[in-house]
């Protein structure tokens, strides 16, 4: 059921309706059937438009809107969203994200959702896409508008697209924030550790220790925030166990699968004699406290439960599987690497341990590394490679995508200025599909001309409506000054 009651009273801006319309539609990330759904919408939609519409075997489509009377000399125009959204949820709520809508929330100027990630990346940017589509009263030269899909993971749909189709030059990309002018690549790095199990020691008694109530967020947008990394903190906590307590691992999980996102929750299972319960509960209480007086200016609803006496497990990591684990850990880079001298306010490198999970043979760790500058990425995975060649982890690269060169002509700055006269131009700290369209349309020029959204990757991402019309404005405004009239 599409829930029209956030948007009540806002239909006069139509992309509020296709927001609400896509809401309803299985989108996550990383697997094609999540995204079949909302790529067959699509499709579906313009061609009821009448427009020249075609979809490829990646989910990816693509479409063409004739220019407006004046602008047919005028080269064409890319619009450019992705389809696919980030699928996070709070603990309290069974959302399914492979069935249930998000169910968007109104309060005030905001919208967000009922306890999960919003959509607003990239839904917005869709939706701004499809009203344009539709409305044949805006003056534009040629649109091309292409919708992406697998953004969030390997930016599959971007690298599998048919560029030799492709007419436009000039990429206006409506994710992230407007005006964005280049922006980072990034690197997944996959870890596995083989381990070992043992058998629970006699006389012994199970803690299953829970961190939350972190913000969470995108590693790239809110790197200058340097919010809490949940497995760091769980790791802490386990460290501060070590030589004073004979513990073993039993389970280890943190993060929501999505390495672009700060983990919000991680949680460890350890054994230990029953007669050292008071020792731990004090260790971890007093260690927890110093990491909870760190955290009061950055993410102060960090918490710690302690749940003694959990299920029965038969058996636990042994200690040289554990202590590799720990010491891979321990060491990673994780966080700010360098800053941003071109961009103030701005990260330049940065590293997020965002994935940590177990099975009965292995633990994996995903970590990504982001940076405007391919040497200082590839300096920082080799740290990390390296790293794992000294402990023995088996590691693979998961992704690796580029970097977004600045390209802006003076005639497009100044229509820019003009149209854009209070907002900053910046780089973009998330890793767009940029720097793909970059990569394969030569001399092809990208900007970002996204409406804003905040919290994304997280249960708190919201937009502002009068923000989002504004931005609406604006892209049109920018669309319609593409017409040389000298």
């Amino acid at each position: 059921m599409i829930n029209y009651d956030a948007i009540e009273g806002l239909e006069e801006k139509t992309f509020w309706k296709h927001f609400a319309d896509i809401s309803v539609i299985p989108r996550g990330s990383g697997v094609p059937s999540n995204q079949i759904g909302i790529s067959n919408y699509i499709f579906s939609f313009i061609r009821k438009l009448g427009l020249e519409v075609y979809q490829d075997e990646h989910l990816n489509v693509v479409a063409r809107k004739p220019a407006a009377k004046g602008y047919e000399e005028e080269p064409p125009v890319m619009l450019q969203a992705h389809l696919d959204m980030v699928c996070e949820k709070e603990l309290y709520t069974n959302h399914d994200f492979k069935r249930d809508p998000i169910r968007l929330i109104r309060e005030g100027d905001t919208i967000m959702a009922d306890g999960t990630t919003l959509g607003a990346d990239d839904g917005i940017g869709v939706a701004f896409i499809m009203s344009i589509l539709e409305d044949q009263s805006l003056k534009h030269p040629e649109i091309e508008a292409v919708f992406t899909t697998d953004e969030e993971t390997d930016m599959g749909g971007a690298f599998n697209l048919d560029y030799s189709k492709i007419k436009s030059r000039l990429i206006l990309n409506l994710d992230a924030e407007a005006i964005g002018v280049c922006g980072s690549g990034e690197l997944e790095l996959e870890m596995s550790i083989p381990i070992k199990r043992e058998p629970v020691m006699k006389k012994s008694e199970v803690c299953r220790i829970k961190i939350g109530g972190l913000k969470g967020g995108h590693s790239g947008m809110n790197s200058m925030d340097e919010r809490g990394n949940a497995i760091l903190i769980l790791t802490r906590l386990i460290l501060a166990l070590q030589n004073k307590v004979d513990f073993r691992l039993a389970d280890i999980i943190g993060g929501q699968g999505m390495s672009s996102a700060f983990a919000r929750n991680s949680t460890c299972v350890i054994s230990y004699p029953a007669v050292a319960r008071d020792d731990v509960t004090r260790i971890l209480d007093e260690e927890f406290a110093v990491i909870k007086k760190e955290m009061e200016r950055r993410d102060p609803s960090v918490k710690m439960d302690l749940v003694f006496e959990v299920e029965v497990y038969d058996n636990v990591i042994d200690e040289k599987s554990q202590n590799k684990l720990l010491d891979l850990l321990t060491i990673l880079p994780d966080g700010l690497f360098s800053l941003n001298r071109e961009f103030l306010g701005a990260m330049e490198s940065a590293t997020n341990i965002g994935v940590i999970e177990t099975n009965e043979n292995r633990v994996f760790v995903t970590m990504l590394i982001r940076s405007f500058l391919p040497g200082k990425k590839y300096f920082l995975l080799r740290k990390a490679v390296r790293l794992c060649e000294l402990l023995g982890v088996e590691h693979s690269i998961g992704r690796d995508l580029p970097h977004w060169e600045y390209n802006v002509s003076e005639k497009l700055m100044k229509i820019l200025n003009d149209v854009y006269p209070n907002t900053e131009f910046h780089a973009s700290q998330a890793t767009l599909e940029a720097g793909i369209f970059n990569m394969n349309i030569p001399e092809s020029t990208v900007i970002s001309l996204g409406s804003p959204y905040y919290e994304a990757h997280s249960p708190s991402e919201y937009l502002s409506i009068a923000e989002t019309e504004d931005y609406w404005e604006m892209l049109i405004s920018f669309l319609e000054k593409l017409k040389n009239d000298e």
